[in-house]
């Protein structure tokens, strides 16, 4: 019953998706293109933001671009601005304490580019709010962390409603820990019995690179700790078990609407008991194809393999939807919508739900019937959990909760497999 929920589930997702998608695009998991200026809001200078009815309206002026004839750039006079009565606020210079007036801006900071936004609750941020200093694009030549070591330049969003961030360039590190207590297994007469709990921690080193002109190369060296206390009865393998991973991700440019995603990734699960090449090496391949249908939409059509007890070819597609404010990631295996909060101190709040359907396997040595051999034993279930994300762009923090169900285990041999009761899921993770 439960095999045929993976190609319900994508089918459904995509139907329910596919009438609202049409004619609209943008982008998840692979670098952001570079578009024209005022893509996501129409284009503005600081002069024409608001209309103001009454009085003057305290916003800043493009800087650099007041100074009087002949006043050198880096020592303007000081100049105040104040609205004309039809509610425009033109570029006329007034006396000091001639009435409600504003004063413009430091004019040693740069002009600002003309496809950035002025926001009246935090700096000027660029029109694509997922194009943002610290983090790389394909074709970009520039370091990733600024010129001053990661500060983005004056005038540049610091923080903000930057989104989920496609890559960065450099060394990343991600710690995971997960935890799911104790929940009744159910299995045939003489197999499992008892409970099972599972504890887990997940370690990432990732680099990301330029490969070639347009290209990036992301490198994740992985590393898992799984410690599975129970179950008992008929059936015995060892509790902790280990998992040691390189995966390579090659991202091309966006040729019109069109770029691709492609990864391998072998490692090895063991419990350092079965044979590591026989039982507990791995091999997983994915690919897919981004099509860019509009400024908001992203059509992704591709296909991942699992190496397990049970190899699976599973389809890696859906629709991607984004704005300034909400990024909707309508994919099969994981979908994720998420909803920008605003800023608190150094961080950027995300609050987001996410599901996925997950499937790990380890090489182990198991006894039942009082046969011992090595085999492999995979565990299957669906997840859907709810978190908050604190972004403060070199480094994040996140925690989650949430259901995990449907969870089987099975084993490549005559080992017979049992059910997990439905239960709870927490983790936590930082990434810096």
């Amino acid at each position: 019953m439960k095999k045929t929920l993976t190609p319900i589930i994508a089918a459904v997702t995509f139907l329910f998706v596919a009438p609202v998608a049409l004619g609209q695009s943008s982008y998840f998991g692979q670098p952001s293109a570079q578009v024209p200026s005022g893509i996501y809001q129409p284009r503005m200078t600081a002069m024409s933001v608001f209309q103001a009815d009454e009085g003057s309206v305290p916003i800043p002026a493009d800087a650099g671009t007041l100074a009087l004839p002949g006043t050198p750039a880096n020592n303007p006079p000081a100049m105040s601005f104040q609205a004309a009565p039809d509610g425009a606020l033109p570029l006329t210079s007034i006396p000091p304490g001639s009435g409600s007036t504003i004063t413009s801006p430091d004019m040693s900071l740069p002009v600002y580019q003309e496809n950035t936004t002025w926001n009246a609750f935090s700096p000027p941020g660029y029109s694509d709010p997922f194009l943002q200093p610290n983090y790389a694009t394909p074709g970009s030549q520039m370091s990733p962390y600024g010129a001053q070591q990661g500060i983005p330049p004056q005038g540049m969003t610091a923080y903000g409603a930057n989104g989920a961030q496609p890559y960065r360039f450099g060394w990343q590190n991600r710690v995971d820990v997960s935890w799911m207590p104790g929940r009744a297994v159910s299995a045939p007469v003489g197999g499992a019995t008892g409970n099972q709990e599972i504890f887990g921690v997940d370690y990432e080193l990732a680099y990301g690179t330029p490969f070639i002109p347009g290209w990036i190369l992301n490198w994740t060296n992985q590393f898992s700790y799984r410690n599975w206390n129970g179950p008992d009865g008929g059936i015995n393998i060892a509790n902790d078990l280990y998992r040691f991973g390189l995966d390579f991700e090659l991202e091309t440019p966006q040729a019109g609407p069109f770029s691709i995603s492609l990864g391998v990734t072998p490692s090895i699960n063991t419990d350092f008991r079965a044979d590591i090449m026989d039982e507990g090496f791995q091999l997983d391949g994915r690919g897919i194809l981004f099509m860019q249908l509009d400024q908001y939409w992203t059509l992704g059509l591709g296909a991942m393999y699992w190496d397990r007890v049970d190899d699976r070819i599973i389809p890696w597609a859906g629709l991607i939807y984004r704005d300034d404010y909400w990024e909707w990631q309508l994919m099969y295996p994981e979908a994720r919508v998420s909803v920008f909060l605003g800023n608190e101190a150094y961080w950027s709040k995300w609050l987001y739900v996410r599901a996925e359907y997950h499937v790990e396997a380890y090489g182990v040595e198991s006894t039942f019937a009082g046969v011992t051999s090595d085999t492999q034993v995979e565990m299957e279930d669906y997840r859907v959990l709810a978190g908050l994300k604190m972004d403060g762009g070199t480094y994040n923090w996140f925690f989650e909760g949430g259901w995990v169900f449907n969870r089987e285990v099975t084993f490549a041999n005559a080992t017979p497999g049992y059910d997990i009761g439905n239960g709870f899921i927490g983790q936590i993770g930082l990434r810096f």
